[in-house]
């Protein structure tokens, strides 16, 4: 299980606060104690008003082609969820809040690992 701190959250509402529905999807996180795992269905149900029909890994692999360009993995990689939020929901298909919980899944797996990149060969 992938979990937020409280204080990760609060970097991250910082980072996203212009963005309500990303908003949503931390009072989301919060929710479920931190607990990205519980939070993306969750968010999923919530967004759609239908059960999650793609697990959490379909979703992720649904979001790894957009996810693993250069420039976003970067911006992952520093912590950065602000700018690809929204071309990421764009991208993949999907509802604002959960592409904020995959960003920050990503963030917190590792988008090198993620994207099976090696950290020596960039």
């Amino acid at each position: 299980m992938i979990t937020l701190t409280p204080e990760e959250i609060s970097q991250f509402r910082s980072q996203l606060a212009d963005l309500p529905q990303a908003l949503v999807a931390l009072d989301a996180i919060e929710e479920c104690e931190g607990y990205l795992d519980d939070a993306v269905p969750l968010l999923v149900m919530r967004e759609t008003t239908r059960e999650a029909d793609r697990s959490l890994n379909d979703l992720l692999e649904k979001c790894r082609q957009f996810i693993c360009q250069e420039e976003v993995r970067e911006f992952l990689e520093s912590g950065l969820i602000a700018p690809i939020v929204e071309p990421l929901a764009v991208s993949a298909g999907i509802p604002l809040g959960t592409a904020t919980a995959l960003s920050i899944l990503v963030f917190k797996l590792g988008a090198r690992k993620f994207c099976n990149v090696p950290e020596s060969g960039v």
